[in-house]
């Protein structure tokens, strides 16, 4: 015996009240009458209960976080990194929260030509937001250049002294990356081969970061990527396969109070040419790393 599917069923129903209403209402009954009033309130529950088991059948999205979609800083370094819910080191936030005006201003502001801006840092030494308009140019330029290396000024803050090996779960190496805010690979021909001119080298696009949140678990494929990566090798794709429509990058560490090492970095990305219909990124990237504890005042850390 077939087994019917509870949606066709619904829909089927909703089919026969609706046709039922139409043959009450052609039969000389009024909008008033009661015949039509339950018609009404038979379809709306109908739609409703249809509507609803539809979008119980999808699958939901993965790493989404219970956070306001315009959540605040302060909501976002509230939220606690679990290595269960969140494996990549980053939560979904949904669609990003970056305006029209802002995207087309961000479109314009070079004449749609790929560009970087670097907040200088603040009063304690460390970093601030990075911005830039990505394009298949700066992405392809970048990709047929070898990366300056760090100069020792390059060193955020939180990173001298704290770095040394560990062994951790399915990883070992140093503990933290000298994390980019804006990442070399998507804009980094801007600044030239020299480390010493090229601000995405320089320690105000640096922070202190693990690994995990500067490359998730090690992944490195369109699905695997984590932390920062993710959000990076989205873009990288995105253009490359899309050459004619740039994207909007906008990337802040989060610090708790007078904190050195920021707890995480909210990062959004939308498709510049279509205010974010074709790509539209809005992630929090955990600063952690499982299997340790982080003393964010200091960048010290212990193994667990």
């Amino acid at each position: 015996m077939t087994k019917k599917h509870p949606l066709l069923t619904l829909l089927t129903a909703l089919l026969i009240v609706v046709g039922g209403g139409y043959f009450a209402n052609h039969s000389k009954t009024t909008d008033s009458s009661p015949v039509t009033s339950s018609v009404r309130q038979a379809t709306r529950h109908l739609a409703k209960s249809a509507s609803q088991l539809a979008g119980t059948s999808s699958a939901p999205q993965p790493h989404g976080a219970k956070v306001a979609h315009d959540a605040t800083d302060t909501q976002l370094l509230a939220l606690q990194f679990d290595p269960t819910k969140y494996p990549e080191n980053y939560a979904n936030l949904g669609k990003s929260t970056l305006t029209h005006l802002q995207i087309h201003d961000a479109l314009t502001h070079n004449h749609e030509r790929a560009w970087v801006s670097i907040d200088p840092l603040d009063a304690l030494g460390r970093s601030g937001t990075g911005q830039a308009l990505v394009t298949y140019d700066s992405v392809e330029s970048t990709s047929r250049m070898k990366r300056p290396p760090f100069a020792e000024s390059a060193d955020p803050t939180g990173y001298r002294g704290n770095n040394r090996i560990a062994q951790l779960v399915g990883y070992r190496g140093y503990f933290y990356n000298r994390s980019h805010t804006i990442a070399w690979s998507l804009v980094g021909n801007l600044g030239g081969p020299d480390s010493s001119a090229n601000t995405i080298m320089q320690r105000p696009n640096l922070t202190t970061g693990t690994r995990a949140q500067n490359v998730g678990t090690n992944g490195r494929g369109t699905h695997t990527a984590g932390g920062m990566a993710y959000a990076e090798t989205a873009i990288r794709n995105f253009v490359r396969s899309r050459p004619n429509i740039p994207v909007y990058y906008v990337v802040t560490p989060l610090y708790q109070g007078n904190e050195i090492v920021p707890r995480g970095t909210h990062v959004q990305a939308v498709s510049a040419s279509d205010n974010g219909a074709a790509l539209n990124i809005n992630v929090y990237v955990f600063n952690n790393q499982n299997g340790a504890t982080i003393n964010y005042a200091t960048g010290s850390w212990t193994q667990n």
